[in-house]
């Protein structure tokens, strides 16, 4: 099984604040036996949050 981590947030693109929810969410996964083959980052945007979602 495979997995795509989104990360919303502004403060993120921003370098505002570290993204540690993702590395802790890429473990717990990989643990799990689910491979993380992406991670993104999109801003506090409705459109470009479903555009990721597309």
């Amino acid at each position: 099984m495979k997995a795509e981590i989104i990360a919303v947030g502004t403060e993120l693109l921003l370098g505002q604040v570290v993204n540690t929810n993702a590395t802790f969410l890429a473990k717990e996964l990989a643990g799990l036996g689910i491979e993380v083959y992406h991670q993104s980052v999109v801003g506090d945007n409705g459109g470009r949050l479903l555009e990721q979602l597309k």
